[in-house]
């Protein structure tokens, strides 16, 4: 068994209300991404605002059978540092649809709402990094 990571990278300019899909690039995935969404956002790339927060959503293919131990990690990437944002709820589960556990071959759409702190360094373009692990098996998707 492999460890399992997904890594998304948005990079961040314009504030609106709503949802779009964003652009990304599969990075030696295993797993399927069919979408990434980012809300509030009309415009790409899409800007994160400090005290606030944005949802992301994404539709995945399950490629094994994995239960409940997937969790996610959530990045800032500024001035090419991650700095970590906290998640109230780590684990997949509860922010998926269809609900736990994970069956192979199966879609899922992941929602995920992440406050952006006040406290983090104002800069005009920066990156968000969301990370999925759990014990099965190692993805990545860029999202640009």
């Amino acid at each position: 068994m492999q460890v399992q990571h997904t890594l998304l990278l948005v990079t961040t300019t314009v504030v609106l209300v709503g949802a779009r899909d964003v652009a990304f690039t599969d990075c030696d995935s295993r797993i399927p991404v069919k979408s990434v969404s980012v809300i509030p956002c009309h415009v790409t790339p899409c800007e994160l605002t400090r005290g606030d927060a944005t949802t992301f959503r994404i539709q995945f293919q399950a490629d094994e059978t994995t239960g409940s131990l997937s969790r996610a990690e959530v990045y800032a990437v500024v001035g090419g540092v991650a700095v970590p944002f906290a998640l109230d709820v780590p684990e997949i589960c509860g922010n998926v649809h269809p609900d736990c556990p994970l069956q192979a071959g199966l879609w899922y759409t992941y929602k995920k709402y992440v406050y952006i702190p006040s406290t983090h360094s104002q800069v005009s373009r920066y990156g968000l990094v969301l990370v999925f692990v759990n014990k099965y098996a190692h993805n990545s998707v860029l999202m640009t």
